[in-house]
C-alpha cells in the first residue's frame, strides 16, 4: 500500500527572537504554551509528496509490484512551484507556497527534497492551556524542510526551520511573536526535537510522532 511520506523536520541552527504582549504579563505566551505551539506548528507545516506536486509512486511503502516497473531505473531532477492551503486545528487556514529541488527513482523508490517556502497564517487557531489561541502571519514565517527516502522509507534525520513572526490573541492577551526553531525527525525512533527560540522563549522539545 501507498503510505504518504512527511517532511517531517530538523534542525541545525537557532537565533534568538522575541515576543512582544500588548496586554501585560498575565495575558502573555507562557513556557508551557512555547513549547506546546513550537511543537503544533512545526506538525501542521508536515508536507507530503502529493502536497508538492509529486505522484505517489515516490511514497514511503511503495509495493514493489507497481507500475513503476516500466520506468527506467535512473534518477530524476526535481524543480516544483506548490501552494497548499492547510486547515488549523481549532479553526482557520495557513497557505504554505514555495518550491522543491532534488531528485527521485521511481524504480529504486529513492527521494531527496528540499523545500523553500512562506507559511502565512490566516486566523490559525490551536489549543493551549489557557485557551484557543489564534495566529495571524506578520506578516509570514520562512519555512525550510528536508526529505530522504530510501528504498521507500525515511532514512536520517528528516529537517525542518521555521523564522519569522506572527501576532496573537486569546481571551485575556495579545501581542507579537518572533520564532526561530529548527526541528529533526528522527525515523528509527520516531521522535522528533525541537529547538531555538519561540515567542521570546527558548524551546526544547522531544515527543513521539507516527511514521
Amino acid at each position: 500500500m501507498l503510505k504518504q511520506p512527511y517532511l517531517v523536520c530538523a534542525a541545525l541552527v537557532f537565533a534568538a527572537a522575541a515576543c512582544s504582549d500588548s496586554t501585560g504579563l498575565n495575558g502573555g505566551i507562557s513556557q508551557a504554551d512555547a513549547n506546546q505551539l513550537a511543537a503544533d506548528l512545526d506538525a501542521n507545516s508536515t508536507l507530503g509528496t502529493g502536497d508538492v506536486g509529486l505522484g505517489a509512486l515516490f511514497s514511503i511503502g511503495v509495493d514493489g509490484s507497481g507500475s513503476s516497473a516500466s520506468v527506467a531505473a535512473a534518477p530524476v531532477p526535481i524543480n516544483n512551484q506548490f501552494t497548499i492551503t492547510r486547515q488549523c486545528p481549532r479553526g482557520g487556514q495557513v497557505v504554505i507556497a514555495g518550491s522543491v529541488i532534488g531528485s527521485g527513482d521511481r524504480v529504486a523508490h529513492n527521494l531527496t527534497l528540499d523545500a523553500t517556502a512562506t507559511r502565512t497564517d490566516t486566523n490559525c487557531a490551536f489549543d493551549t492551556r489557557n485557551g484557543v489561541l489564534t495566529l495571524n502571519g506578520n506578516p509570514n514565517i520562512a519555512y525550510t524542510g528536508h526529505l530522504n527516502i530510501v528504498n521507500a522509507a525515511l532514512s536520517g534525520l528528516q529537517n525542518q526551520t521555521h523564522k519569522g513572526s506572527f501576532t496573537w490573541a486569546r481571551t485575556g492577551g495579545s501581542g507579537t511573536c518572533d520564532v526561530d526553531i529548527t526541528s529533526s525527525y528522527d525515523p528509527s525512533t520516531r521522535t522528533v526535537t525541537i529547538i531555538g527560540s519561540f515567542c521570546g522563549r527558548a524551546v526544547n522539545i522531544t515527543k513521539v510522532r507516527g511514521s
